[in-house]
């Protein structure tokens, strides 16, 4: 097969045949792939940011033993091994806003959303939803309304809900902000004519809810300014709304803090969590919300329903990871250091002339080129030439001139060293190219 020639048994609509690399992978262990050739690569894209703990076959057999004797069970029975991850779920929700909660599980990051947005419509109807310009939360025919590119509509077979988008809180880039720096009062005191003034398109009452992520992530990886966000969210409450965190990616310990909405002091109503809760090994997303919007007497048996979503073998999986990240030695302890490393790796690449600048926040960096020029550099490094590994590296999506690194927070400083490195020969050679 050559180079991005699709199987003609293959439907190419995913994204596995849209960039490279252009190879068949066969094995991975640590924070490393290696293809049916055996070339080696570096991951600094940790499976959508999912690997948390890298590529570790323990977990895998660690959750199949404990699924062993369950191993299916219909989605309408019970099992003590479903009550004890939830129940652990539920208490780290609780523990971190200290309020009592429920938690409900769904499949992928959009079905999660999906269920967060039914708990809503049980309890303020089907009212305006507002998110951020920038913002992503999935490509489900109803989750894709709620992300901002609309390449993610154009196939959708129906208008979707009342959705409203709001200037994302990132003072780095706001058009309104003072010569030097800082944040415009009068660009903060337009929040409250939100609901007020119809041209900001958001009526004076029936606001449902706000959905919002603790870091931009495929509009660029922006972490936005806390004191702005929290006036949106406390203005956006005032109207009667329920905030919803979307935690898939941030959650646990990928911007440092267990929960991303711990980095700018909001408290939630909904949370939404997957990606790490699995390490990436199982299709898993769990929805926390506050009490009492998820009661039974609010949001009854048979308000959602999925045959998989209780699935054993998942559950497993959530509760070796869990495991790991309540172990004396856990991965949490670690991020303050990995973020220490990218930090001092990666900010030499700002002389670069083709770099514009380096952001690190947690386990996540960036580097923002000057020019739209990412898909070429992710190329470029994704290559493994004679005596050195490809490297892979995020997609942003919507900015293309951001090259995004959120590799496993199990990383070691040498690893760290050595993506850095590859990532510098890449742009060196982009460079050359341009």
């Amino acid at each position: 097969m050559t180079a991005r020639e699709i199987p003609g048994w293959i439907a190419a609509g995913d994204l596995v045949y849209r960039t490279p690399p252009e190879v068949r992978f066969a094995r991975a262990s640590g924070v490393r792939l290696y293809d049916e050739e055996d070339h080696e690569y570096v991951d600094a894209e940790a499976a959508n940011g999912a690997l948390a703990l890298g590529y570790d076959r323990e977990l895998l057999r660690d959750a199949c033993e404990r699924a062993m004797d369950l191993p299916a069970l219909p989605s309408f029975c019970e099992s003590g091994l479903r009550l004890r991850v939830l129940e652990r779920l539920a208490g780290r929700f609780s523990r971190a806003l200290g309020a009592p909660g429920r938690v409900a599980v769904e499949l992928g990051g959009a079905q999660g959303i999906e269920m967060a947005m039914r708990v809503v419509a049980a309890n303020r109807g089907g009212g305006t939803v507002l998110t951020f310009q920038g913002g992503y939360h999935g490509r489900s025919p109803f989750t894709a309304h709620l992300s901002a590119s609309s390449r993610y509509r154009a196939a959708q077979p129906w208008p979707g809900p009342d959705v409203v988008r709001l200037p994302y809180p990132d003072c780095a880039t706001c058009v309104h902000r003072p010569s030097g720096g800082g944040c415009n009062p009068a660009c903060a005191a337009a929040i409250e004519r939100l609901g007020t003034e119809d041209p900001f398109g958001v009526p004076p009452t029936g606001v449902a809810a706000l959905v919002v992520e603790p870091l931009l992530n495929v509009g660029g990886f922006v972490l936005p300014d806390s004191g702005h966000l929290r006036r949106v969210v406390d203005h956006v409450r005032s109207l009667g709304g329920l905030i919803v965190v979307d935690e898939i990616f941030t959650g646990l310990h990928r911007l440092g803090p267990e929960w991303g909405f711990q980095l700018h002091g909001i408290e939630p109503d909904i949370v939404v969590a997957g990606k790490a809760l699995t390490n990436g090994l199982t299709a898993f997303s769990c929805v926390w919300a506050r009490e009492p919007l998820a009661a039974p007497e609010v949001f009854p048996p048979g308000s959602h329903s999925s045959t998989f979503a209780g699935n054993p073998l998942a559950l497993a999986v959530v509760d070796a990871v869990l495991d790991r990240w309540d172990a004396p030695d856990t991965p949490a302890r670690t991020v303050p250091a990995l973020a220490a490393r990218l930090e001092d790796a990666l900010s030499p690449l700002a002389k670069r002339d083709l770099v514009r600048a380096v952001r690190v926040v947690g386990g996540v960096a960036v580097v923002e080129l000057e020019g739209p020029h990412a898909s070429r550099l992710r190329a470029i490094a994704s290559r493994p030439r004679a005596g050195r590994p490809g490297l892979l590296l995020a997609s942003t999506g919507m900015a293309p001139s951001a090259v995004a690194l959120h590799p496993p927070l199990i990383t070691a400083g040498e690893d760290v060293n050595l993506v850095a490195e590859l990532l510098e020969q890449a742009i060196g050679e982009l460079e050359n190219g341009i």
